[in-house]
């Protein structure tokens, strides 16, 4: 095997798995942001850094229901709070019981203080399951537009060099293939007679 050949066969094994790992990116993407909502679950990206390091910046988050009786000290779970029902995922800090309704204290990992009030149990969405770092740019970059036509047309790129380095490939493949046609074969036996 040539030099050439060798680069050629490498440059299509790398572009073949750059591609094998765009699809099952995708497909992971498709599976958290489409498929897991239909079983009850939420998928939420993380996009403050106020759970660092537990959980990143960017990080997917699979937040399951809980029931608020089930709650307890360090779970973390994402809730509604404020006047704008902004969602946020925090570190409950301390469960309050008030007149047979739960009340939590959360507070970021990476903050200094506990959040500012107590919130009721029926503004918590979920208690997170599952965090996937770096998951949510992905999950973020496929839910606008501009990010599909970018995906699709990186793959359509990765296609056409894989096709670019195959089409050099099969030439030197049919030269040698020629080379050998025209050599007598080792195998042939002699004569019995």
């Amino acid at each position: 095997m040539t030099t050439d050949t060798r680069i050629a066969f490498w440059a299509r094994e790398a572009l073949d798995a750059a591609l094998v790992l765009l699809v099952a990116l995708c497909l992971m993407t498709i599976a958290l942001g489409r498929v897991l909502p239909l079983t009850g679950r939420t998928t939420l990206v993380v996009a403050g850094g106020s759970m660092e390091p537990a959980i990143g910046l960017g990080s997917a988050i699979v937040v399951e229901p809980v029931d608020p009786r089930s709650l307890a000290v360090g779970d973390v779970v994402s809730l509604r709070s404020g006047p704008d029902r902004a969602i946020f995922s925090h570190r409950i800090i301390r469960v309050v019981v008030r007149d047979g309704t739960t009340w939590v204290e959360t507070k970021g990992d990476a903050n200094e203080t506990a959040d500012p009030s107590l919130t009721p149990a029926s503004q918590i969405i979920g208690r997170a399951s599952v965090t996937i770092p770096n998951a949510g740019y992905l999950i973020a970059l496929l839910s606008s537009l501009h990010g599909i036509v970018f995906v699709i047309s990186l793959g359509l790129v990765l296609l056409l060099a894989a096709s670019m380095v195959e089409s050099i490939t099969p030439v030197r493949r049919r030269a040698t293939d020629t080379q050998r046609q025209s050599e007598p074969a080792p195998w042939t036996a002699a004569d019995p007679t």
